[in-house]
């Protein structure tokens, strides 16, 4: 990616701006003047100059073609290198007016340090200036910090998501920083099935009503049983006795009867 293309991504408005420049405004390492400064120019009118001067050199190809369109060969290659040149051009104004936005800033040693930390929160690990020392920068900043009286936090905040609803965390923070209960699952909704098998099991071992006098009546029913059961197996002596009297009076009148 391009330092243009880079730029461009990181600060796309003012709003995007000042949220990846902020921290570093919070831990004193960007002054204010060179926030204010920052969040006007990078966001600016400056990102467009290649693309304004592209349209301008082609418009101008375009019109002195079609005015002497007669005495002109090849009038679509000279538009298409006039385009080419004007964005060459407008990334050399683009270039120069960076340098002027740089000589007005009160640390310029810090602001690397800034854009660097800026790389990170968008969540690139490639460092986005190799070529320097960043512990050395950053010590020669503390220092004269210290020596004017100032307090320099140097930790630098990660921001996962730099829209509306992103979130700053300290890259020095250890895991177990975090709320534990904010890690605990949450519980699972109980599905119709488990509200059913509960309610079951609930009513495991309870009795209606009807279920009482279906079992009264079953047991009545069984002891009636029991009760002619034993009655037919244990015979009254006196009906023995009359049995056998009867059988004795109906062989003797047979006998008469025959005789």
């Amino acid at each position: 990616m391009s330092s243009k293309s880079w730029f461009d991504h990181a600060f796309s408005d003012r709003a995007q701006a000042e949220q990846l420049l902020r921290p570093d405004l919070e831990t004193g390492l960007l002054t204010p003047s060179d926030f204010e400064l920052a969040v006007s120019f990078l966001p600016g009118p400056v990102r467009y100059l290649p693309y304004f001067h592209t349209a301008a050199w082609a418009a101008l190809a375009g019109l002195a073609v079609y005015r002497f369109k007669p005495k002109v060969r090849f009038p679509t290659t000279i538009v298409g290198v006039s385009a080419v040149s004007g964005y060459g051009f407008g990334i050399l104004h683009y270039a120069n007016e960076h340098k002027k936005f740089a000589r007005q800033l009160q640390d310029r040693e810090a602001f690397l340090v800034v854009l660097d930390n800026v790389n990170r929160r968008m969540g690139n690990n490639v460092p986005l200036f190799p070529q320097i020392d960043r512990d050395k920068i950053l010590e020669r900043i503390k220092k004269r910090r210290e020596e004017n009286g100032e307090v320099l936090d140097t930790g630098v905040d990660t921001v996962n998501d730099f829209g509306d609803s992103a979130d700053t965390t300290a890259l020095t923070d250890t895991p177990g920083a975090t709320d534990p209960a904010s890690r605990e699952p949450s519980p699972r909704q109980k599905s119709t099935w488990d509200a059913i098998r509960e309610a079951n099991a609930r009513n495991t071992g309870r009795h209606s009503s009807w279920d009482e006098l279906r079992e009264r009546h079953e047991r009545q029913r069984t002891a009636g049983r029991v009760q002619q059961k034993e009655a037919a197996e244990v015979e009254d002596p006196r009906a023995k006795a009359q049995a056998e009297f009867d059988a004795i009076l109906e062989a003797e009148r047979k006998a008469a009867s025959a005789a």
